[in-house]
């Protein structure tokens, strides 16, 4: 197993985001003092059970999303679903249906 050392940009990131937000994070369980000091500073994106952190380094998502994320990250159906239907609208004056537009 690769050893990760390369938390240069997390280390910056955590000192900046202090002078921002209280404790480093709006909910205190994703607050940096949480995790190892090894844990990724913050998430640029994820794939599966995979995410990365902003220095590049990769980590398997052992708590998804605080398990709100069954299915894994970027699950390529639902995401193209979603895609499609933001391009539909959202929050109507009035009622709406939430059919799929035909061709």
């Amino acid at each position: 197993m690769k050893r990760i050392n390369n938390y240069v940009k997390s280390r910056e990131f955590s000192r900046s985001i202090h002078d921002l937000i209280p404790g480093g994070a709006h909910t205190y369980s994703k607050g940096d003092d949480q995790f190892p000091i090894n844990a990724p500073g913050a998430i640029t994106h994820g794939k599966g059970a995979h995410v990365w952190d902003i220095d590049g380094n990769e980590f398997i998502d052992c708590s998804m999303g605080l398990t709100s994320v069954s299915i894994g990250h970027e699950y390529e159906s639902v995401t193209q679903a979603l895609a499609d239907a933001a391009f539909q609208g959202d929050k109507f004056s009035a009622p709406s249906f939430g059919r799929a537009r035909s061709g």
